[in-house]
């Protein structure tokens, strides 16, 4: 494998998610040390080869011999068909461009809401793409459905209510709704960040109870795993709230709304 050189990839230093992959490409030999350099702080002769608003929301990479820049996709693209050759064909197939170039902007769009951080210097926030945030919310909704009504099974049983996955799919929809109609007027533009932060807390849950759907264990222990999962997303909802520094009031409501949902079931089993 040849390690690529002669090049300076532009990562978000606000961005853990662009630290862990940049950090990944170079401890894995992919490009030499010192290819990533930090958007908000890049040498001036870097920066007017590049498109800085675009490279905000695609990654840029310059080649420092011939000032050449590519962006996003075809950035990754480069580093990889040189580090594996072979692999140059099929990620120029049309699906696999097309597919890859989706999941990227699906990714890119969405990564301050995935991983937030407090910005540090030079704002590198990506442009607000509502079409991908609608998708990104609605995968995330339809995913944790899925998992909370696969793993609340047991738990329904012991407690005497019924199992539906409709239910699961209201509740987690009807949180966005909830907190979209509270919350528009409060936080406006912001709105669509707080939504993308919210859905992820329960992509978070989602994520913290697919292991235990592996194991035959009993349903009070996983009552019991629930309530400490749902005690750790009220924690990382308080946390991105401060990030985004919005106050308490989103929290009181998101919690709200999953009491008195919990009251609804409790009343009409």
């Amino acid at each position: 494998m040849e390690t690529l050189q002669n090049h300076k990839l532009l990562i978000d230093t606000d961005c853990p998610m662009c630290r862990l992959y940049g950090n990944a490409f170079e401890n894995k030999g992919l490009i030499e040390r010192g290819t990533c350099s930090p958007y908000q702080t890049v040498d001036l002769y870097i920066s007017d080869l590049v498109d800085m608003n675009r490279a905000k929301n695609e990654i840029a990479f310059v080649n420092i011999e011939n000032n050449e820049v590519v962006y996003g996709l075809d950035a990754f693209k480069v580093i990889l068909s040189n580090a594996f050759p072979t692999l140059k064909i099929i990620l120029n197939l049309k699906p696999v461009d097309w597919f890859g170039r989706k999941s990227y902007r699906f990714v890119s769009t969405n990564r301050k809401v995935i991983i937030p951080a407090k910005t540090s210097g030079n704002d590198c926030t990506p442009t607000l793409n509502v079409k991908y945030r609608i998708a990104y919310i609605l995968f995330v909704a339809v995913f944790s459905s899925l998992i909370i009504y696969n793993y609340s099974a047991s738990i329904n049983q012991m407690m005497g209510w019924k199992s539906s996955i409709y239910r699961e799919l209201i509740m987690c929809f009807g949180q966005v709704i909830w907190q979209a109609i509270l919350l528009g007027k409060m936080l406006k533009n912001r709105l669509w960040d707080y939504l993308g932060n919210m859905i992820t807390v329960s992509l978070v849950g989602t994520l913290l109870l697919l292991p235990l759907l592996f194991f035959n264990i009993s349903p009070i222990i996983h009552l019991v795993y629930f309530m400490i999962v749902v005690g750790v997303m009220l924690l990382e909802h308080l946390r991105r709230c401060k990030i985004l520094e919005i106050g308490i009031i989103p929290t009181i409501s998101w919690l709200g709304y999953r009491l008195v949902f919990l009251l609804l079931i409790t009343l009409f089993q």
